[in-house]
């Protein structure tokens, strides 16, 4: 009787696995995908902390909103991780890419010694899961990250 009961049970343990697969990659996919926007959110924090080091730190080029956002621009067009559909482009002013804003009291003009400079990186990270299948949606994160220096 013994065997009779394990030659009906064959295969028993692949029917279980073909039914706990696709859960289980769901939450693999999500575990991902929540670690891309964790790095994202890393990339845009030290974006916008180098740029506003670089808008307070006296230098040889002359100050300007532009010259301080290029900075986080420079920083983040290689590093950013997104399934993101739009236009990215060098200069940061792409559908895809993210939005710098730069400010000070002065408004373009430099800074004086001891004002403020403001750097602002706002990003929508459109994750893996909402690209790669169309089953699965996952609301757009909405990221951003702020730093403000005084000038030095």
């Amino acid at each position: 009787m013994q065997l009779m009961q394990r030659k009906n049970e064959r295969g028993s343990q692949a029917v279980e696995f073909a039914l706990v697969l696709p859960f289980l990659l769901i939450v693999i996919f999500l575990v991902i995908d929540f670690a891309f926007l964790l790095y994202d959110k890393a990339v845009i924090t030290n974006a916008s902390r180098e740029a506003a080091r670089a808008g307070t730190v006296l230098s040889a080029t002359p100050w300007s909103t532009t010259s301080v956002a290029a900075v986080a621009c420079t920083y983040v067009t290689g590093a950013l991780i997104s399934m993101k559909s739009g236009t990215k482009t060098a200069s940061c002013n792409g559908t895809a890419d993210p939005v710098i804003t730069v400010s000070n009291p002065n408004g373009n003009v430099p800074p004086a010694f001891g004002d403020p400079v403001t750097v602002q990186i706002s990003y929508t990270y459109s994750g893996f899961l909402n690209t790669a299948t169309g089953w699965i949606s996952v609301a757009p994160w909405s990221l951003t990250a702020a730093s403000t220096m005084n000038h030095e």
